[in-house]
């Protein structure tokens, strides 16, 4: 089985948590993706040449913005091969939501693990906002099936619940 685990950065637990019950699979290949997403970055750009006049020393700061990124992704990755030892690391750059499916086809995933929305961007409020652009788009074009990651919460529930109508006859 061929497990390709989506990082976040905050996400290392949760998904250790969600892997415990395939760890015992002797035939098991953990896969740890991290995508840079460039998207903002590229947004930015194109709304400062459309606005501004382009930076005299943009291509160094770009330099040092991409060098950042890419020591943010092998520090994640990293963290995770600690805690998946043989794990497969993975690093894309691009809209973390394509990356991640054409990942997983390219990788052959059996499974795809991924988690509703980075908790820092999380709300409590159960409903449509509880996930993300990315899971969204993974849940709905991956190749393989997607196990969603949610943290435990308990606080909010019982939920209430809707005060039942009697049945009309027709």
């Amino acid at each position: 089985m061929r497990v390709l685990c989506c990082l976040d950065g905050d996400n290392l637990q949760q998904i250790q948590s969600a892997m415990t019950p395939f760890v015992q699979a002797n035939d098991l290949t953990v896969g740890l993706i991290y995508v840079v997403d460039n998207g903002p970055r590229d947004e930015m750009a194109r709304k400062r040449d459309q606005l501004l006049r382009p930076l005299r020393h943009a291509p160094a700061r770009e330099t040092r913005i991409e060098a950042a990124e890419i020591a943010v992704a092998q520090d994640i990755l990293f963290e995770g091969k600690q805690v998946f030892a043989g794990a497969e690391l993975l690093q894309k750059t691009g809209r973390p939501e394509r990356e991640i499916v054409n990942t997983a086809a390219e990788w052959d995933a059996d499974l795809l693990l991924i988690c509703p929305r980075n908790p820092r961007h999380a709300s409590s409020a159960p409903g449509p906002k509880s996930v993300g652009h990315v899971a969204r788009f993974v849940l709905d074009h991956a190749p393989c099936p997607v196990l969603l990651v949610r943290q435990k919460n308990r606080e909010m529930f019982p939920l209430k619940r809707a005060p039942s109508r009697p049945l009309h006859e027709l």
